[in-house]
């Protein structure tokens, strides 16, 4: 019987269980929801620490994901939805009832919104090189996505019960890392430009504003949460519609509308003592 070489074998085989990228992106999910799940399986003690480790994670396993043609800036912003989405949801789950009938809808709700952002991360890395119908589909569903991120942090922190100063801190830098990957996905840059940064850097102070002085302001979480998400969607989707070149008087008023109408929300929300 002739004899295989061991690495002739090992090639063999390796080419037999390649996935094709949509695989590789349920796998992902997969294990990044049960991940997921193990988080709030395992003693109380370890919860958070379990939480930060596959977050840690989700960063080398979207790598391996997509990776092809990751580049430049890509290494960054391609990644910055995964990663901050499997942070929010994992410590929002800290705040959800501990039973299953909290447990399993959270999990099937991160399983679907992962598999989303990694497609629309594939498109944004191929799109960077050659034009793409779905780019627009994917640019709004990475918006949607952003928003629900934004929305979860707000009441992860004022859950948290946090000192104003950290209030102001954490949403800056969250929301720096949101316009960052928001604004991104428009231009795809193969390098993040200062003028881009600087932007990013005065939109995210602007939401720490906003949170530093809501946070004296009698109204649930909930309630602020949505709207700070409201605002950052009228900032947010003016920005993308000037950096498109397609930013009109109407449209202004459309997106600051949103904003008006939550606003009206807070105050009838607010318990004034």
């Amino acid at each position: 019987m002739k004899r295989v070489p061991l690495k002739r074998l090992i090639r063999t085989y390796s080419r037999k269980i390649r996935f094709e990228k949509r695989e590789r992106f349920a796998v992902v999910t997969l294990l990044l929801s049960l991940g997921l799940i193990l988080t709030q399986i395992i003693w109380t003690d370890f919860r958070f620490s379990a939480a930060i480790v596959i977050t840690i994670l989700t960063y080398p396993l979207c790598v391996w994901a997509i990776k092809e043609d990751i580049g430049g800036s890509e290494w960054l912003t391609l990644f910055i939805l995964p990663v901050l989405f499997t942070l929010s949801v994992a410590l929002f789950y800290f705040l959800l009832p501990v039973r299953w009938l909290t447990r399993v809808p959270t999990v099937i709700f991160y399983a679907v919104g992962m598999y989303a952002i990694l497609l629309s991360e594939n498109i944004y890395n191929v799109a960077a090189n050659r034009s793409i119908q779905l780019l627009r589909a994917a640019q709004s569903v990475g918006f949607l996505i952003t928003l629900v991120i934004l929305f979860l942090f707000v009441n992860i922190i004022f859950s948290f019960h946090l000192p104003i100063w950290q209030n102001f801190i954490v949403l800056s830098i969250i929301a720096t890392f949101l316009y960052l990957q928001l604004f991104w996905a428009v231009l795809l840059e193969e390098r993040i430009s200062k003028r881009l940064l600087s932007l990013c850097l005065f939109l995210g102070f602007g939401i720490g504003e906003l949170a530093y002085a809501f946070s004296y302001w009698p109204i649930r979480s909930t309630i602020l949460a949505l709207f700070i998400s409201a605002v950052f969607y009228s900032i947010g989707g003016i920005v993308q519609e000037h950096l498109l070149e397609k930013l009109f008087k109407g449209v202004v008023g459309e997106y600051m509308w949103v904003t008006g109408a939550v606003f009206v929300l807070v105050l009838l929300a607010t318990q004034w003592q």
